[in-house]
């Protein structure tokens, strides 16, 4: 294989090879925006927006997100047991980057610090914990206190 070649197949290559990656990446970073309700300082979000349809299967959310007026960031509320939650503003300590979930964790594309799904400190350069909400249910809901 001559120069000119080698070097036309190896450009097409990597030209191919980074379509795939983002048609995957773009595939799987979906996230799921709740519908929720304001009342007396309260978001309440119905227990149902955890619940997805896949194939006739219902699939339980790890997390949903909430866009609000009240911050500039959006609101992470994840399913940390059968009937906990935890809500947590999705703002970076470190430099105020919004953060990206994945899966358990939260983490900041600007310098890589990494959050649990309750907001504590994993992976640096960030020190200081995520600003939490207090979350409460009942039957049908959850409420997260602002």
């Amino acid at each position: 294989m001559e120069r000119k070649e080698f070097i036309k197949v190896c450009g097409l290559t990597c030209v191919g090879a980074l379509s795939a990656l983002s048609l995957l990446e773009a595939c799987g970073t979906a996230n799921y925006f709740a519908q929720s309700t304001i009342r007396n300082r309260e978001f309440i979000i119905k227990k149902t927006e955890f619940l997805q349809m896949k194939k006739e299967k219902t699939v339980v959310r790890k997390y949903v997100l909430l866009k609000t007026e009240q911050f500039n960031f959006p609101i992470c509320i994840y399913k940390t047991g059968e009937d906990t939650y935890s809500a947590l503003l999705m703002e970076c300590t470190h430099k105020s980057c919004e953060l990206q979930p994945h899966g358990e964790y939260l983490i900041c594309p600007c310098h890589g610090s990494e959050f649990s799904n309750k907001g504590i400190v994993q992976n640096p350069p960030a020190e200081d914990n995520l600003k939490t909400f207090q979350t409460k249910t009942d039957n049908e809901n959850i409420y997260v206190t602002f």
